[in-house]
């Protein structure tokens, strides 16, 4: 039979380390609960401002409030809007497929807002990007960068083709150093 005895110094140390570590844990699980909270309260406000947006406009269906209601309740609620961890990052508010959703939502107020502001007050089409239209790479061809191999070669050395090839010899010599 194989006892293990501990003395009281290595208990002490032990203990020393497994509280580090609890406490290095416990503060990390803090850091994911406040992350999860402000997770929840940014998911929650672009929620709000997108159904409000949409609703003004006329263009929220019945499913998207349904939705929008419930996902606001559950993040009320509990903080999340789903549970199942295979859903979705344990610090965040919404699953994968209800983030989706909110950015669908996003494009539909995105598009509406697009078909509201698409004249500027001069008179003039706004871009669709905050970019101006600078010439750049766009207007021409894209050409690779290769090397004509045939324009290397000569017309003599087409000639010299046929004939095989023998270098010239020379006879070598030795010389002495000093």
């Amino acid at each position: 039979m194989f006892a293990l005895n501990m003395s009281d110094y290595n208990k002490k140390i032990w203990q020393e380390e497994q509280a580090a570590r609890d406490a290095a844990l416990e503060q990390q699980r803090q850091k994911w609960a406040k992350a999860k909270a402000r997770s929840a309260r940014n998911a929650q406000r672009k929620i709000d401002r997108l159904s409000k947006k949409l609703s003004e406009a006329g263009k929220l269906t019945d499913w998207e409030e349904e939705f929008t209601e419930s996902v606001t309740e559950r993040l009320d609620k509990f903080g999340s809007a789903f549970q199942d961890p295979e859903k979705g990052r344990p610090a965040d508010a919404l699953s994968f497929a209800q983030k989706k959703v909110v950015a669908a939502l996003k494009k539909k107020a995105k598009t509406e807002k697009d078909s509201n502001d698409a004249v500027s007050r001069h008179g003039k089409p706004k871009s669709r990007n905050g970019f101006k239209a600078k010439g750049g790479f766009g207007k021409k061809a894209y050409q690779p960068r290769v090397r004509q191999l045939d324009s290397d070669i000569s017309a003599e050395d087409n000639e010299r083709k046929d004939e095989p090839f023998i270098p010239e010899y020379k006879k070598p010599f030795l010389r002495i150093v000093d």
